[in-house]
């Protein structure tokens, strides 16, 4: 039984081995105690063997921290001065994909985000599919992830949007301040966090644990090209969402003074990832539950009208002008009161290229 929590190698974990297959081997037998004639072991002898065998798993986070690759993602809206601070000053990105054994990479691949700040990283690719990853410390950024993801946690991060492709196993968020997430995702678990917008295509309760304040939950609201065929290689389906029966556990919930709410509809806006990646999605999987599809058609229908009035003003060609120029001053005015002039900034890097590197 024991040899579903450990595994072990024989030649510098270029390979994995099953506990039972190596306590078993010839050469080993005399150490581990097992008998060929019982088929059994002796356990003062397994025990021992096992405590002086035993090491910190090579392909767990702390071994991933002090021996892990850099990755070298590019990261995009740092102005002149933070680009010109020490390079130990910017934000951290390592794995361990080098190391983990092609035929057991699922669980051990592992992708580490440390102290990525005033950035936008945008990445979908072979290295991030399938793996697990910790992102922590993570502020005033935005984060494209948008690939099949094992699982996901974050830690310690604040005034951030983190954008993330489906989760196959769970989404775990701790001590976050100020976050939004966007995510298709098995589960989903927050604690200890404040002020946190979570986006969600579940088909189990999200669990809020203990700690939390002020949580909104809101439907999954955006897509791209390679969606569909992501979650269908993630084992999510489209057939019903939960993201808005949340399993509360733990003393601090009480239903007088709950810790979370649905987003009012009219602050629900449709998300548009601004990378283009190819594939055959083109709408959001899942139809928005009816009070939002609602508040989202009423809001076509008064741009459409305004476009309608504006049109039929019959203003000169002069007074068009002068008015476009008004119209985008202002524009550009609500852009930098509502902390939306710096992400747009920060995209003009990226989108130089057009679509996400693989």
């Amino acid at each position: 039984a024991i040899g579903f929590l450990v595994a072990g190698s024989i030649d510098k974990c270029r390979s994995l081995i099953p506990l039972l297959d190596i306590a078993t081997l010839q050469t080993v037998q005399h150490k581990s105690g097992f008998s060929k004639i019982t088929k059994t072991f002796n356990l003062r002898k397994l025990s021992i063997w096992l405590r002086d065998c035993l090491v910190q798993n090579p392909f767990g986070i702390s071994s991933c921290i002090a021996n892990g690759r850099r990755l070298s993602w590019p990261m995009a809206g740092e102005d002149k001065e933070a680009m010109a601070e020490s390079t130990t000053k910017r934000g951290k990105i390592a794995t361990n994909a080098h190391v983990v054994p092609k035929e057991h990479m699922k669980g051990n691949k592992i992708i580490i985000m440390s102290q990525v700040s005033k950035q936008t990283i945008a990445r979908s690719s072979g290295t991030l599919e399938g793996s697990s990853v910790k992102i922590h410390r993570s502020h005033y950024s935005f984060l494209y992830l948008l690939s099949p993801l094992r699982s996901v946690t974050i830690e310690k991060c604040r005034n951030s949007t983190i954008v993330l492709g489906p989760v196959e196993v769970a989404l775990y968020i701790s001590h976050c301040e100020n976050l939004t997430v966007i995510s298709a995702a098995r589960n989903v678990m927050i604690c200890g966090s404040t002020s946190c917008t979570l986006h969600l295509l579940t088909p189990n309760r999200p669990v809020l644990l203990g700690g939390n304040e002020t949580l909104t939950l809101a439907p999954y609201h955006t897509f791209y090209g390679t969606l569909e065929e992501q979650m269908a290689k993630s084992g999510i389906g489209v057939s019903r969402n939960l993201w808005d029966q949340p399993l509360c556990i733990g003393p601090d919930h009480k239903d007088t003074a709950p810790v979370w709410e649905t987003l009012p509809t009219q602050d629900f806006f449709t998300f548009n990832v601004p990378f283009e990646i190819v594939g055959k999605t083109r709408s959001i999987p899942m139809p928005l539950p009816p009070k939002y599809q609602k508040a989202i058609s009423q809001r076509q229908k008064q741009i459409d009208s305004w476009q309608k009035t504006v049109k039929e003003s019959g203003l000169a060609k002069e007074q068009r002008r002068e008015f476009q120029k008004l119209v985008e001053s202002r524009f550009h005015v609500w852009l930098s009161e509502t902390g939306h002039k710096r992400e747009l900034d920060s995209l003009v890097v990226p989108l130089q290229n057009q679509t996400l590197k693989k």
